[in-house]
């Protein structure tokens, strides 16, 4: 059985969750400050009224307006302009959760105006990591990654302990969310070090949500006991103005130690998570923590003591109009009954579910879904129905991979751009400010010859600075496009070639005339599957994964020609192309690389892992089939349905396809989709290739 993000639909996979009374609560720990503890001028009056006014936001809201407004009209000429960033700073936050959109960007502009007109580093951080939260909540993330790289500018030299806590707490969210975890760490920790310097009586609690933060960052990095060490280190001294988060603690925390495999504590600890979260009305995390228990059931195979708060669940996402999350539930309560011996019903009910999620669901959890409906399709005999999954799954696997990559080039591209312009924009204000001074020194020119020739003299070098930093910026933009040209046909994880470069030296290999074989010697595909690798991923993690997935790719490279070349297709597939070899030598070469891969054990994390793989082959052109009317992808179908031939008969061994039994027009008929005539093994001659035998015990 599967931990939570192998099989969501058995538990949530990491509570990301939005509460307007859990933030409220995180700007106060960001916000509140005590003014004595920090050596910057600050108006000790307004300072307590804000503090006031953060100490009771559950208050009502047109009273919470009517004291920004008053403290607003105390403002004058000599009030420390800290202060007035700060007070100016809760008006925005205020029409944020408020929803008035039109007077949320006239609060940011004067925000934005002020701090231009009093920029200090405290003053200009404050205002920056303000202007980053709104865009972030807004979902504007390409301008907030601009107002970053100046934020970042100012950050080193703030004063206030409250203002670095408050944007490296920010960045460290932010990057989390990217998945930028390296990033994400540095700035919490930067926020935990400006904790340290206060001593006050929000100390403890920004500490506290800190330690909550790093656990949820150690999670996702999969740093899970170093994890579980800092959320149970949060629990244990959460003070009592934090008791709000004690449920999404506790959810945190059940989900770690599932992660873990520790289950029963992961149901004792979501049980704290359903208490806290009932009495304090938060449904949402009510609802999670029910699905989980229920999920850490299934995955001890204890199917009855699972029923009961799945169908609570049930009960609360009906309640809650949250039909995503009922469809579930259902799923787990379909699992169960098939395991407990009602095939037809539970199917049914998986049937319907995995329906939905066709229809309404994201495709990433209906490609998790698809794959333990298949396990209950096998459990009740139901082989062909599973076969057909089973290839559902693995189109929409290859389909996601390839949606992620492009997705990441395009963020990549995004981010670059992003920094571009904003280095831009830096460039120009330099630039307009030369301008100025250039104009400045023209009027006294007359009366201070040597100033101006001075100034000019400081012209020069900082033009000279500036030409040698538009140079090295230049420089550095090239090096990053011939990363990005290389990271296109490239594999970031194993360094193969990818699908992409492979299409494109198929098109050569035609308009050069390439495919035109000579004397016996042909062209040849092998598609191979590493077997059992999401077995792998669940019992070693999915960075062991990743290690077996580099190292095949080592040990292929290896056993090429010059000319060859290894492909990773997608997942756990792996192309291999065969420049002219003799097709008598090709069950040879496919014999060593199945023994290649499974008789010398993977070692990860310094435990050995035996790896085979199933494959499927075939020369090209086929079966002296011109390629004008067989090509390669064509051909490459007949070694996919080859491969899936391996897999049905045991795995760890290999399948060519060496002929035909029917008539070439009725396999070509099988390409098209629209005649809904699928190919069959019956109609392909094929010959087997076996892989060494092995001990996976």
């Amino acid at each position: 059985m599967f931990d939570a993000p192998s099989a969501p639909w058995f538990g949530s996979t990491w509570p990301k969750l939005f509460d307007y009374r859990l933030f409220l609560s995180a700007v106060l720990i960001c916000l509140l400050q005590t003014p004595a503890a920090w050596s910057i001028e600050t108006d000790p009056k307004l300072e307590h009224q804000l503090d006031m006014y953060l100490n009771n936001l559950n208050q009502d809201q047109e009273l919470a307006l009517q004291q920004l407004q008053l403290m607003q009209q105390q403002i004058q000429v000599t009030t420390p302009p800290a202060s007035v960033t700060r007070l100016y700073a809760m008006k925005v936050f205020y029409y944020l959760y408020n929803n008035d959109d039109e007077q949320l960007m006239a609060a940011l502009d004067r925000l934005s105006s002020y701090a231009r007109q009093h920029p200090s580093p405290d003053v200009m951080a404050e205002a920056l990591a303000t202007h980053i939260e709104v865009l972030s909540i807004k979902g504007q993330m390409n301008e907030a990654y601009q107002t970053i790289v100046e934020l970042e500018s100012f950050l080193e030299s703030v004063v206030q302990p409250r203002i670095r806590y408050y944007a490296n707490n920010l960045l460290g969210r932010i990057y989390i969310q990217d998945n930028q975890f390296e990033l994400a760490s540095k700035h919490l920790h930067a926020a935990m070090e400006a904790v340290q310097e206060t001593d006050d009586e929000r100390t403890a609690i920004r500490r506290t949500y800190l330690q909550s933060q790093l656990a949820q960052l150690h999670a996702d990095m999969q740093n899970l006991e170093q994890g579980l060490e800092l959320i149970n280190q949060a629990i244990a001294g959460v003070p009592e103005s934090l008791k709000d988060h004690l449920p999404e603690f506790y959810l945190t925390k059940g989900y770690i130690e599932g992660e873990l495999g520790h289950h029963e504590a992961s149901i004792r600890t979501h049980y704290l998570a359903l208490e806290q979260a009932s009495e304090l009305g938060y449904q949402g995390i009510a609802l999670l923590s029910l699905n989980n228990i229920g999920a850490a059931y299934i995955l001890m195979h204890q199917y009855e003591q699972a029923i009961e708060p799945l169908l609570q669940a049930k009960e609360l996402a009906i309640e809650l109009e949250d039909e995503y999350t009922q469809q579930l539930v259902l799923l787990n309560l379909g699992y169960i009954e098939v395991m407990q011996g009602n095939h037809d019903e539970g199917l049914q009910q998986m049937r319907s579910g995995i329906e939905y999620y066709r229809e309404h669901g994201r495709r990433s959890d209906l490609e998790r879904f698809l794959t333990e409906f298949a396990k209950a399709l096998n459990h009740a005999g139901y082989h062909i129905e599973e076969a057909a999954i089973l290839r559902e799954q693995r189109d929409l696997n290859k389909e996601l991979f390839q949606a992620d990559r492009e997705r990441i080039l395009a963020e990549m591209q995004q981010r670059f751009q992003a920094r571009e312009q904003a280095h831009h924009i830096q460039r120009l204000e330099q630039a307009n400010a030369l301008q100025e001074r250039t104009i400045e020194n023209k009027q006294l020119q007359n009366r201070l010859i040597l100033l101006a020739a001075f100034a000019a003299a400081m012209a020069g070098i900082l033009m000279w600075l500036l030409y040698r930093k538009v140079r090295h910026i230049n420089r550095r933009l090239k090096e990053a496009n011939k990363q990005l040209e290389f990271q296109s046909l490239r594999d970031p994880l194993t360094g193969l070639f990818n699908r992409r470069s492979f299409q494109q030296r198929m098109a050569k290999r035609w308009q050069q005339k390439e495919h035109r074989h000579h004397g016996e010697e042909r062209d040849a595909l092998i598609l191979l599957d590493i077997d059992f690798f999401k077995q792998i991923n669940d019992q070693h993690g999915h960075a062991a994964g990743d290690d077996i997935l580099t190292e095949v790719a080592k040990r292929l490279t290896q056993s090429l020609r010059q000319h060859d070349q290894a492909i990773r297709w997608g997942g756990e597939e792996f192309l291999l192309y065969l420049h002219r070899i003799k097709p008598k030598d090709l069950n040879t070469l496919v014999e060593r690389t199945l023994y290649l891969l499974a008789e010398k054990p993977f070692m990860v994390n310094g435990q050995p892992i035996v790896v085979t793989a199933t494959a499927g082959f075939i020369t090209l052109p086929f079966d002296d089939i011109p390629e004008e009317k067989l090509n390669w992808e064509k051909a490459l179908q007949l070694a996919d349905l080859a491969l899936y031939s391996g897999k049905s008969k045991g795995r760890n061994q290999a399948c060519g396809v060496t002929g035909l039994h029917v008539p070439l027009m009725e396999i070509m008929t099988s390409f098209d989709v629209e005649q809904n005539q699928p190919l069959t093994l019956q109609q392909l001659k094929c010959s087997e290739v076996a892989g060494p035998k092995v001990n996976r015990s």
